[in-house]
């Protein structure tokens, strides 16, 4: 179960649309640039996301249900 209720699908079509702009609008360093702040914010919502989850939410590690 999730702990947390966050709605970050707005942070994410941010980031999105951040994207489309850099990959479509802007040319050159100012592409470039762009790309990596939405890269950099990318795994910044994400982390927002994951943050104050438990570690075991029910999944299982890397060698299955065998693991421990």
């Amino acid at each position: 179960m999730r702990t947390h209720s966050r709605k970050v699908w707005p942070l994410f079509l941010l980031d999105a649309v951040l994207a489309a702009v850099a990959l479509f609008v802007l040319h050159g360093v100012a592409a470039g640039v762009l790309t990596l702040v939405v890269f950099l914010a990318v795994i910044a919502t994400a982390i927002y996301a994951l943050a104050g989850e438990k570690v075991n939410d029910g999944a299982v590690g890397i060698g299955g249900g065998t693991s421990f």
